[in-house]
């Protein structure tokens, strides 16, 4: 019997070649979205669970809030580690990692020194491999980190620094500093870690710089990673946090700190703390992304029961047919199953060869690694199974039911159809709700690219146009000040500053700094730089007098923010006022309008700008756009001849400033790629709606133009009512897609209001894709033989 029903489904689908290829076409299309997020999404959640401890791994991480501002951090003060261990029973084990550490590394072979550029260093102890699973290739288990110059590399690491993996006993200079002996070669970490780490060092040699700066120095890349298996001990732990920040801090809490227990697999999906691979996919894009694949999956069923129903006045004489000669209801619904089955599994297949070519420009574009694995394993197969099940009953059922129930001589002389039925109302709703979510991906797209725009061209209160930034590979006051003096002389070159970073930067530092006549404190973000740094950025300086050339801190500049923020109405009351930062009292002898020191998600925070040699590490040129190249040119010579063993590697401040919304960018190319589908299977959906509707009113069309209706006329008819569900749609999309875009836009400090005109181009927009998905069959319909469609038999 199945074997009958394959066949005649087959014969039915070859006869409706256009109908069946429309069909897989749409399936295919939902079908791919699923898998090829699913495929993300699996990607991103196998992130680190392989690890032994990976279900009950914490990572401890740092919150402070002082009135309204709130600061986040991964990391904790080097000397938390020890203590948290001994005032709480129940941690299994403990580990605290210091990443982030990108430098030189020094191989000598005989009387030649080899250099390497490393980006994946990290200080730490043995404890790390009791948590994260990397196997030992060569060398002990044990012993291999917990004295100082010892390290362990990577497979990989020991091929490229010594040629081979018998690395054990070689070593390594690193930062023109510390040698270090290889104890150990371990096996690289694989694609899907927060752990990338090529080099690890013992943590001895970087505690006691580490740990000077006792509770109240904090860097973001030490972070502490606790197992701790009991729940019970886990939840004494999260409630005895506030009595051990206070038995530590006391009153020098001013910024009211705190610590929460971050599980492991909230790394990559935590935006707020990043990880050490600093790449995290928020909850709510991902999220977003199972919605939006699961509405395209939603809306493509829907065409299919639109477009069956479209059929059913074709369908409908073989429906009475087979009931006349025997056939039961529960005989047709197995066969319009099958034939729904049949175009489901083509669907599938179709979108196994979609996605495959898809994943690999999706891997490009966001920089992932996800495969079609999971599919290959036991539950990857079923869960295809499952799909295709609940495709093939979602989108088969109510065609293959409301067919099944025809009265044979009703169905023989096609007389079922109405315009009042409840089909034909089930078939205006589904349209709807089509495409209301077609213009929420419209309007929720517009908002992402005008939101983008303003991103890039918002006042971020500095110059970041023909001004050029790279790193100073070491520090080396002496070097750097003649570095920049050499690069002042250049011909184009407008001026030249060193400082710790750009203005606006991901990698920030904040302190305490003290009114020293009040006594009051305040955490402010810091910004070394010389007497060029205003110059060189454009920043706009208010009131008073700009930094000097000097060996020691002997004044500060104040941002706008800090002004207000301690209390002065006009900027300039501030000049002259003594603060303490560092232990050095110094007067503020300028202020400068408020600037952004990190993305447009920040609001404008309170700063200070100070010179101090010893901690710049960036270079800022401003450059003559018309000699630029020239200029790099010359300048890549000056500092290939202080610094030989480094690459000269520069970025435009316009680009790295474009670098802080890469993420946002990605995901509005990914809405737009998803609203252009959603409009591509809405439109299919509309057609076989106007399909249907033409076929129910063949006879109408022809009466009408035996009385003397214009084609024109019956046109209109048409466009009167798809225009009347395109802007039911609207009126139910629109409030939808404000909300939650208005929720969305809250991350942003500064962001855009969304306007009417967003509005009216989405039901523009729409209104001609459907004018030209219905035209044809439209105009077809407009244009038959009113004999034709007269004639009984």
């Amino acid at each position: 019997m199945l074997y009958n029903y394959l066949l005649i489904a087959w014969r039915n689908l070859l006869k409706r070649k256009v109908y069946a290829a429309v069909n897989v076409f749409g399936l295919s299309l939902g079908i791919s979205a699923c898998m090829l997020v699913f495929a993300l999404v699996a990607h991103l959640k196998s992130f680190d669970n392989f690890h032994p401890h990976a279900d009950h791994t914490y990572r401890l991480v740092t919150d402070s809030f002082e009135g309204a501002r709130e600061f986040y951090t991964p990391g904790v003060p080097a000397v938390l580690k020890e203590a948290f261990v001994q005032d709480f029973a129940g941690i299994d084990a403990s580990v605290l990692i210091s990443g982030g550490h990108n430098g030189l590394l020094a191989v000598s072979e005989g009387e030649q020194e080899n250099h390497f550029l490393e980006n994946d260093v990290a200080y730490t102890t043995d404890d790390f491999f009791e948590f994260f699973e990397r196997k030992i290739l060569k060398g002990n288990s044990n012993g291999i980190l917990n004295a100082s110059n010892q390290a362990v590399i990577s497979k990989s690491q020991a091929e490229k620094l010594f040629g081979t993996e018998e690395a054990i006993g070689k070593t390594f200079q690193f930062q023109k500093g510390d040698v270090f002996a290889v104890t150990a070669v371990m096996e690289d970490f694989p694609d899907n870690t927060h752990f990338p780490f090529h080099i690890l060092m013992s943590y001895e040699n970087l505690r006691e710089s580490r740990e000077s700066g006792g509770w109240f120095s904090i860097y973001s890349d030490d972070q502490l990673y606790l197992a701790i298996s009991d729940p019970e001990a886990k939840s004494r732990i999260e409630a005895g946090i506030p009595t051990f920040v206070d038995k530590y801090l006391g009153d020098k809490n001013k910024t009211n700190r705190t610590h929460w227990l971050q599980p492991l697999s909230d790394l990559q999906f935590n935006e707020r703390y990043s990880n050490f691979t600093y790449k995290s996919t928020s909850y709510t894009v991902l999220h977003s992304l199972v919605m939006v694949a699961l509405f395209l999956l939603l809306t493509a069923s829907i065409n299919f029961i639109n477009l069956s129903t479209a059929l059913s006045g074709k369908r409908s004489k073989e429906v009475g047919l087979r009931k006349v000669f025997g056939g039961n209801r529960r005989h047709i619904v197995y066969q319009f199953l099958s034939e729904t089955g049949l175009i489901c599994l083509f669907a599938i297949f179709t979108s196994l060869v979609i996605s495959n070519v898809a994943l690999k420009y999706l891997n490009d574009f966001l920089g992932a690694k996800a495969d079609f694995a999971v599919f290959q394993t036991p539950s990857g197969v079923a869960i295809v199974l499952g799909l295709w099940l609940l495709v093939s009953l979602t989108a088969g059922f109510y065609p293959s039911f409301n067919l099944s129930k025809l009265n044979p001589v009703s169905a023989i002389k096609n007389q079922f159809q109405t315009k009042n039925s409840s089909s034909y109302v089930l078939r205006k709703g589904l349209v709807v709700f089509q495409f209301m979510i077609t213009q929420f991906f419209i309007i929720g797209t517009m908002v992402l690219v005008m939101q983008m725009r303003h991103l890039r061209s918002a006042d971020l209160g500095f110059q970041k146009e023909a001004v050029v930034s790279f790193s100073i590979p070491e520090r080396n006051a002496e070097k750097s000040t003649l570095l920049a003096e050499r690069l002042r002389n250049l011909n184009g070159m407008e001026t030249v500053s060193l400082s710790f970073t750009e203005p606006a930067s991901t990698s920030t530092s904040s302190t305490n700094a003290i009114m020293v006549e009040s006594g009051e404190e305040y955490t402010v973000y810091i910004k070394p730089g010389d007497e060029y740094f205003i110059d060189t950025y454009g920043l706009d300086l208010l009131t008073g007098e700009n930094l000097i050339k000097e060996d020691t801190v002997t004044r500060f500049l104040a941002t706008e923010a800090f002004a207000k923020k301690a209390g002065f109405v006009n900027p300039e009351d501030m000049v002259g006022t003594y603060i303490k930062i560092g232990g050095i009292d110094a007067p503020v002898t300028g202020v400068v309008r408020d600037f952004y020191a990190r993305s447009l998600k920040s609001e404008l925070e309170p700063m200070v700008i100070y010179n101090n040699q010893h901690l710049f590490s960036t270079v800022g040129m401003k450059i003559s756009g018309a000699n630029a190249n020239l200029v790099l040119a010359e300048a890549e010579k000056i500092f290939a001849g202080l610094y030989p063993e480094f690459t000269f590697e520069y970025i435009f401040l316009d680009e790295r400033i474009a670098q802080f919304y890469e993420a946002e960018e990605k995901l509005t190319l990914l809405f737009l790629i998803f609203s252009l589908i959603a409009v591509l299977v809405g439109c299919i959906g509309l057609y076989g709606l106007v399909s249907f509707m033409a076929a129910m009113k063949v006879k109408e069309i022809g009466v009408r133009k035996v009385l003397g209706a214009s084609s024109a006329q019956v046109l209109g008819m048409f466009s009167k009512e798809y225009l009347v569900l395109l802007l039911t749609a609207f009126v139910l999309a629109a409030p939808l897609a404000t909300f939650l875009m208005n929720k969305w836009l809250q991350d942003y400090a500064s962001k855009i209001e969304i306007s009417w005109d967003l509005y009216a181009f989405s039901i523009v927009f729409v209104a001609l894709i459907a004018l030209l998905t219905v035209g044809y069959r439209s105009v077809q319909a407009a244009w038959s033989n009113p004999v034709e469609s007269l004639k009984s038999e």
